[in-house]
């Protein structure tokens, strides 16, 4: 953990390279495209590319021997879909659980995660927290419906767009 950071101007990312060391993991490729006001969470899709790009960010030689820096702006929402894909991480490739996972995320956090919300017009009438989506992950690894080793990306983006999948 970081504790002073230095000032940056600049491309983020460059700059804490110049300036620290520190190689980011930058979330400008995870978009979710919304219906009307939901913002997330994000697809499997992009959680698995996530996690290839963080184990292999991770694993790489050249790596070894610095810091991932793994960080987002200060939009709510952004940030709602950043504690999943890292928390999602840390549950299914660290074997966290999404207690541990969540209390990793919110501690030293004074700004509470927005909840998610669904997808129709009008109010929400329900919210789906940073929490509840790592519990689900949790549940889908425990019943065997989530297995990112033989998980074929391709064909879940194929089904995933609206035209291909009725």
């Amino acid at each position: 953990m970081v504790s002073e950071w230095p000032e940056l101007s600049g491309r983020p990312d460059s700059c804490l390279q110049r300036h620290t060391g520190l190689h980011p993991l930058i979330l400008c490729f995870f978009v979710c495209f919304s219906f009307y006001a939901d913002f997330g969470p994000l697809n499997l899709a992009m959680l698995y590319r996530y996690c290839c790009k963080l184990s292999k960010k991770l694993k790489s030689f050249t790596m070894s021997r610095k810091k991932v820096v793994y960080y987002t702006s200060f939009d709510q929402k952004k940030r709602a879909n950043a504690a999943v894909l890292i928390g999602a991480y840390a549950v299914i490739y660290l074997k966290k659980s999404p207690e541990e996972a969540y209390r990793t995320l919110i501690s030293g956090n004074n700004t509470a995660y927005l909840p998610f919300r669904d997808a129709a017009v009008g109010e929400c009438s329900f919210n789906l927290t940073v929490f509840d989506c790592l519990q689900g992950i949790r549940k889908a690894l425990q019943y065997g419906f989530l297995h990112f080793e033989s998980f074929d990306v391709e064909e879940y983006e194929h089904y995933e767009v609206r035209a291909d999948g009725q």
